[in-house]
């Protein structure tokens, strides 16, 4: 029953139910796919604590049932060849810098690899951290306010 279950959850995943409706309803749902005898909400709702609301386990069966209508009637897997062309279109949507490998990210790298290199060469030189023009002014120090 577990695996027949998991073919519907796999059929499911190809519909808007995961839009729709709650996991815990789709997984409801596909075990009653798998196994339609058990009456799976009537015999799930009472042990979760419905057992005294006749009314809600009849919502839920009717949930259920529209549920199993779109996985049966509405789940189709794509065609190879219409993924493939999605494919093709993502990757030309992606920013070359971020690809790792190619000609405009090893620019950007080589880039940051250079100005990481003058900065080290500064800082080794002993340059002044906060520029030449205020190395030469004379501060007064002291209180006075002359």
């Amino acid at each position: 029953m577990y695996d027949a279950a998991l073919v519907h959850v796999r059929a499911a995943r190809l519909t808007d139910a995961e839009l729709i409706y709650t996991p815990s309803q789709i997984a409801l749902a596909c075990l009653s796919l798998s196994a339609d005898d058990l009456q799976v909400p009537f015999k799930w709702a009472p042990p979760k604590g419905l057992q005294h609301s006749e009314q809600v386990i009849f919502a839920l069966g009717e949930t259920i049932d529209q549920i199993k209508t779109v996985i049966t009637q509405t789940g189709e897997s794509p065609q190879v060849e219409l993924v493939r062309e999605v494919d093709r279109r993502l990757k030309l949507c992606k920013n070359p810098q971020r690809v790792v490998g190619s000609k405009a990210y090893l620019a950007i790298k080589d880039e940051k690899e250079k100005r990481a290199e003058q900065k080290k060469i500064r800082k080794s030189e002993g340059e002044d951290p906060f520029g030449d023009n205020l190395a030469g002014d004379s501060m007064d120090d002291d209180d006075d306010g002359n």
